[in-house]
């Protein structure tokens, strides 16, 4: 790629005052919320409540505010969660494992440690979940890792395709969501999936915590 080729990338439109207004007053409410929380760092907090969120919909009823560490905590059997979130408008709906070293990824093999893959319409509009947990899981993890690209960051991402096809997640939806049409939209991304995200298979939050909990 050519120096001169950066320069022709990009769709520069004028500024719009209304965007621009309406951002101050949305970023304004974030800050008052972080102030409150002493949370400085903006991509943290929206993580953190975002974490909060899916691991009080999944039960576990402790969260970590540690950057290490899994994400929440089961206080009466020890399970952890991992939480991964994403955007509905990503090419690829999945979850991305970043700087992941050999003894954590191994240890999403462990039968104590479940993940969730959060879909997100915008910034709070939570789509639906896949969860659950699979030896293989951390053997993939663990492969990616050691076989990766001499001096190249570990970074590994696992397509929901992959979690819900081969190592048996499930989606589970939040209080308000069709299962009709979380169905359309997940077989409308990947077509793969429609043996897999069914009536029958898809869970929302309330029959999935009556049937595991």
């Amino acid at each position: 790629m050519s120096l001169q080729s950066i320069f022709t990338k990009g769709n520069f439109e004028p500024i719009h005052s209304e965007f621009k207004n309406e951002g101050i007053r949305s970023l304004d409410m974030l800050s008052d919320f972080q102030e409150k929380f002493k949370m400085f760092d903006t991509d943290t907090t929206i993580n953190a409540i975002r974490d909060t969120i899916i691991a009080d919909y999944l039960n576990y009823d402790l969260v970590n505010s540690d950057k290490h560490g899994f994400d929440a905590k089961k206080s009466k059997t020890g399970e952890f969660l991992e939480v991964k979130n994403c955007s509905v408008s990503s090419t690829g709906w999945g979850g991305t494992w970043n700087d992941t070293n050999e003894e954590k990824a191994l240890a999403f093999g462990d039968k104590r440690v479940f993940t969730a893959v959060a879909i997100w319409r915008g910034a709070s509009d939570l789509e639906f979940i896949v969860y659950g947990q699979n030896k293989k899981m951390g053997e993939y993890l663990h492969s990616k890792v050691i076989n990766r690209k001499s001096g190249s960051r570990s970074t590994q991402s696992i397509s929901i395709q992959k979690l819900i096809k081969e190592w048996g997640f499930v989606v589970i939806l939040p209080p308000g969501k069709s299962e009709k049409n979380t169905i359309q939209s997940i077989v409308r991304y990947q077509r793969s999936l429609n043996d897999y995200v069914t009536l029958k298979t898809i869970k929302t939050v309330s029959n999935f915590q009556r049937k595991f909990y």
